[in-house]
């Protein structure tokens, strides 16, 4: 169950393929118009969506049609587990996986969830009272007394293996899975000339290449989005991206130094918390949006000696944990009788 944004949908597609390689049939459960409804039959999995909504924040109105929607979306939930008998769930967040996660504990059917980011979300807080087990990504995402397992973030590729830079000539440039209008306005403004890739998500790709015609930079590819995120991790010397969490733990996974730029409307401002993971460590550079200058990310490209390299490279190796997907599909293949806690 995961659906809204990539940074559910991805880590749930990981966890997907794992259980597949392993014989299990997976039934995915989203939301009507959310981008799951074209990512994930891409991957070959089955989905069904459902009606639904987020509830925060609402007007009264928003708020009586939201409930409307999620009465509805429960019922067609219910149909879906008489129909598919599912062994055991797993909601990765998303509106769609709250109300999963709730027909899921009327069922009897073992519920497990994965946090993540460093604060969970709504729907995960809510799910994290009822589920048999919680994984997180981060230490200390949920309350102790969740007893939450620290396992990372499943990643869909297969990292490759990375010198670290001797220098900064390869930027790569990420906007998370639907872009960023204010990074992709500032990259073309920096003077150090650079080899740059550039995602920048479908609405902002015609404005980005216009930006770039007078630009000082040596190569520049632009994507929409970027297909093969292996390689294009591999090629950087630095990323400047947002602080989803897919996209950190991506970054420690593939060792790849960033300077991370929080999308500041996020809900309780999650990637500022996320983005503090790597900077607090040493392995990664924080850049509020206010403070989103040229300038200032020359001053920073100007400072990545060879030695600072180096050292946030093999600080990032430190932060490396085990495949999580690999971890999460060991418990959910558990027999039940072993899997109750």
């Amino acid at each position: 169950m995961a659906g809204g944004t990539g940074g559910h949908i991805f880590p749930a597609l990981a966890i997907a393929k794992e259980l597949s390689s392993r014989g299990m049939d997976i039934v995915w459960l989203g939301s009507k118009g959310g981008m799951e409804e074209k990512i994930v039959p891409k991957h070959g999995y089955p989905i069904h969506c459902i009606h639904s909504s987020g509830l925060r924040g609402k007007s009264l109105f928003a708020f009586i049609k939201g409930v409307c929607l999620l009465a509805i979306g429960f019922i067609q939930t219910i149909s879906l587990f008489l129909k598919n008998k599912p062994n055991i769930v797993i909601g990765m967040g998303g509106y769609a996986s709250g109300v999963g996660g709730i027909v899921a504990k009327i069922f009897f059917t073992r519920l497990v969830i994965h946090e993540q980011n460093a604060i969970p979300g709504t729907t995960n807080r809510l799910l994290s009272r009822i589920a048999n087990k919680s994984f997180q990504a981060f230490d200390n995402s949920f309350d102790s007394k969740v007893k939450a397992v620290t396992v990372g973030n499943p990643i869909l590729f297969q990292p490759k293996t990375k010198n670290y830079p001797k220098s900064v000539n390869n930027l790569l440039v990420l906007g998370g899975s639907l872009g960023a209008k204010k990074i992709n306005e500032l990259i073309p403004l920096i003077k150090t000339p650079l080899n740059i890739w550039h995602q920048t998500g479908d609405s902002h790709i015609e404005a980005t290449k216009l930006a770039y015609q007078d630009s000082l930079h040596l190569n520049v590819h632009i994507e929409s989005f970027i297909e093969n995120m292996a390689e294009a991790y591999v090629w950087a010397d630095l990323v400047i991206c947002r602080a989803g969490a897919m996209t950190i733990s991506e970054l420690i996974a593939t060792k790849s130094i960033a300077i991370l730029i929080p999308f500041p409307y996020a809900v309780d401002d999650h990637q500022t918390q996320n983005a503090k993971k790597l900077s607090d460590a040493g392995a990664g550079l924080l850049l509020d949006e206010s403070d989103l200058d040229a300038n200032e990310v020359d001053n920073i490209l100007q400072k990545m000696t060879p030695v600072k390299l180096e050292l946030m490279t093999n600080i990032l190796g430190k932060l490396q944990t085990e495949n999580a997907e690999k971890v999460i599909a060991d418990y959910l293949l558990i027999p039940s009788r072993s899997n109750s806690n």
